[in-house]
């Protein structure tokens, strides 16, 4: 059975309530989960300050759980921004699945283009970024913000009507703040609507079940100062055992 952490990057509690009953629905009992929330930082993450010191509190928190438990077999990282991804990626030499990443490569699979919609004109700023750094800009026909909407009809109505002036295939909703409400859309939108935050949840059980652990961060000639006891210590063990192998790479040339 694989072992799955789930990190949630903002510092609520309640959000965190929500995405445990995400991915416990999802995957029941299929993969032993465990969720964490980030020790400091915001509850709402709404600004680029907010995202650098979020991915910071996601390195924190793997390192921690890693540290101070076990070793999972993939972690999800539950924002639908994936603040932290690529750096937990190379900390840990674990399989690192987001919110944003996932979905978003899965539209991008699909016939035609996609409309992006999240909660705030900032994170559709950030996810127009992450769109293009992941190569899949002429699959995304339009990204928008559902802010000045409350429930799961009106945004179904506005977004199908969105991408049918855009003329996307399909429609992307995404961001934990969103999760309550997103069957509500799927159910009433004229467009097909992905949840990106499922398509994670699996997308993250099956790597933690079948892939191996990827290199772990690069031996660094810098000593960190300021940093968590946690943190230093997984900087210590990953980069020592990086060391350790290329020694005995060289042994055996």
């Amino acid at each position: 059975m694989a072992r799955l952490l789930v990190i949630n990057p903002n510092t609520s509690t309640r959000v965190s309530q929500k995405i445990d009953a995400l991915v416990r629905d999802e995957i029941g009992a299929t993969a032993e989960i465990h969720v964490v929330t980030s020790d400091y930082g915001f509850d709402y993450i709404s600004t680029r300050c907010g995202v650098a010191i979020a991915a910071h509190a996601v390195l924190d928190a793997a390192a921690k759980f890693i540290v101070d438990q076990f070793i999972p077999d993939a972690i999800l990282l539950a924002c639908f921004g994936d603040p932290g991804r690529e750096a937990l990626s190379e900390l840990t030499g674990l399989p690192v699945v987001g919110f944003a990443e996932a979905g978003l490569r899965a539209a991008a699979a699909e016939p035609g283009t996609t409309l992006v919609a999240t909660k705030g004109s900032l994170w559709c700023e950030m996810l127009g970024e992450l769109v293009q750094g992941l190569g899949i800009s002429d699959k995304i026909a339009g990204i928008r913000s559902v802010e000045h909407l409350d429930d799961g009809r009106s945004i179904a109505k506005f977004l199908a009507a969105t991408a049918a002036e855009i003329g996307a295939s399909r429609i992307v909703l995404g961001g934990a703040g969103l999760i309550g409400i997103l069957p509500e859309v799927i159910a009433t939108s004229e467009v097909p609507v992905l949840d990106p935050h499922r398509i994670a949840i699996r997308k993250a059980v099956e790597m933690g079940r079948s892939a191996g652990h990827s290199k772990a961060v690069q031996p660094s000639p810098q000593t960190p100062v300021g940093l968590s006891r946690a943190l230093c210590t997984l900087l210590d063990r990953r980069t020592a055992g990086r060391s350790a192998s290329h020694a005995h790479s060289v042994r055996n040339c």
